[in-house]
């Protein structure tokens, strides 16, 4: 009798075992929104990325032709293969001035939607450079840059 009272004792209970499974359960789904989190700020970080090449592609592009690869009107374009061939595959000098992998004709951001922007160039009288302001916008999410 005395084996099976020391064998007892040694187990858990149910009770202890629905604690314990409870407990991992929360741990678990607070460790996994933050993994949730992270994915999201890093997606927006490699966005906030592109943005900069991007920009940073344009403005190599106008130093070294002294004009802008697109007509820009004001309207929105689609950052399109076609509207970046001049960024992406050179000119008489051969020059690349944007890497970007394009996915189905278009260069995308993270969550797989193609960047839209628009340039709006403003000639400023009191200084001898062009300023210019740059919008690049996420459909159906907020502006970033």
């Amino acid at each position: 009798m005395r084996r099976r009272s020391d064998r007892n004792t040694m187990a858990f209970t149910l009770i202890e075992m629905m604690i314990v499974t409870g407990m991992l359960a929360v741990l678990m789904g607070v460790a996994f929104s933050g993994f949730g989190q992270a994915r999201r700020q890093s997606k927006i970080t490699k966005a906030n990325s592109e943005i900069r090449e991007l920009m940073n592609a344009w403005l190599a592009y106008e130093a070294a032709y002294d004009d802008w690869p697109l007509e820009l009107k004001g309207d929105e374009i689609e950052a399109t293969e076609e509207n970046l061939k001049e960024l992406l595959d050179g000119n008489q000098d051969q020059t690349v001035y944007l890497n970007a992998t394009m996915d189905r004709g278009a260069f995308r951001d993270p969550w797989g939607v193609p960047y839209r922007f628009r340039l709006i160039l403003e000639d400023n009288q009191n200084r001898k450079t062009e300023d210019f302001e740059a919008t690049v916008t996420f459909p159906n999410r907020q502006r970033l840059l």
